[in-house]
């Protein structure tokens, strides 16, 4: 019997129900992958491609950076997680990782560096909530989780050969963690998140979270149809580095203030009982169903309703929080302070 959207929000208002009481819930993604990069010159060439400044990163830290075309378009934005000079963690939310990758090794010629796709070895877990650190406490009392900031690591051994990493990312939008486990370190770890009433979360609650936020992600909020300064991402941008693929259109958009679209949210003002009333890459036009304004990047329902609510990039021009604007499949969206 198929399902009705009645039967969604029951369910997804369920979920919030016990993550707002626990204050923490995690979420397995089934997107996304980890890269090692390891070799001598493995971090001096991933700071000459990316915007960020990587090489001055210490050990047993991350910091997230973004790949750009020669276009100043994003390729992929990822944490690089340095365990030592010479091997890398890089760990991308993108649902092509090959983006990456691919732009990696096309810019590898002399160097001594190795791309390897570690995603079959290491499992990923993203821990969210206001109580995320605590709950992470009980779970692995022998790490200290209190007063971390983002980018901030940690790691153990759960098991024999099973290291388990977390890192502080805040990907949400509130405070989150990455957790990336061995394979022999799995089933410890999942053990531990039971124990300590950390409950599994499906995707749907994570995305509610973090687009209220506003928080895009790689894949689908973050592709080569935008730029860094469009998608909000100047923290991620060091000005101050030097060169890298792209700089130069990065720099003249900042320079002249010639952004010309910005990523927003929005929610849906007419309420219907039909929850795909509004659907990734819808196109967005102007309040009186004229021109093409921009395109709808990320959808999620909200617990308890049918509403929707997204992430979209609209022209500069019609991102005033409480005007409203019309996707081309007739649904009026309002957008967001």
């Amino acid at each position: 019997m198929a399902r009705t959207s009645q039967n969604v929000a029951t369910d997804l208002a369920q979920v919030f129900a016990k993550y707002e009481k626990r204050g923490v819930a995690v979420f397995s993604p089934c997107f996304g992958s980890t890269y090692r990069h390891v070799g001598p010159d493995a971090l001096d060439l991933l700071h000459r491609l990316t915007t960020n400044s990587i090489i001055d990163i210490p050990d047993e830290s991350a910091r997230r950076t973004i790949l750009t075309n020669e276009k100043g378009r994003i390729v992929d934005v990822f944490w690089v997680m340095k365990r030592s000079h010479e091997e890398l963690l890089l760990v991308t939310d993108s649902t092509d990782p090959s983006s990456m990758r691919d732009w990696i090794d096309r810019f590898t010629i002399i160097e001594d560096a190795e791309l390897i796709d570690a995603s079959d070895f290491l499992t990923r877990w993203y821990v969210v909530g206001p109580n995320a650190s605590d709950a992470l406490g009980e779970a692995f009392s022998e790490l200290d989780f209190a007063d971390c900031i983002v980018g901030e690591l940690r790691g153990m051994d759960v098991a024999e050969g099973g290291v388990v990493l977390f890192l502080r990312t805040d990907a949400a939008g509130q405070k989150s963690w990455l957790v990336i486990g061995g394979a022999p370190a799995v089933p410890e770890i999942n053990s531990r998140f039971e124990k300590a009433e950390i409950e599994p979360a499906p995707q749907k609650l994570f995305d509610h979270i973090r687009i209220s936020n506003k928080v895009p992600i790689a894949g689908f909020d973050l592709t080569e149809d935008v730029n860094p300064l469009e998608a909000g991402l100047l923290d991620l941008i060091d000005f101050e580095k030097g060169c890298y693929i792209g700089q130069e259109v990065i720099a003249r958009l900042d320079t002249y203030d010639k952004v010309q679209r910005s990523l927003v949210g929005f929610s849906q003002t007419d309420l219907t009982n039909d929850v795909q009333r509004i659907e990734i890459d819808n196109d967005i036009l102007s309040g009186d169903g004229g021109r093409r304004i921009g395109w709808v990047t990320s959808v999620a329902q909200r617990p308890r309703t049918n509403e929707l609510i997204g992430l979209a990039y609209l022209r500069k021009t019609h991102t005033q929080p409480g005007s409203v604007v019309i996707t081309s499949e007739g649904t009026n969206l309002q957008i967001s302070p």
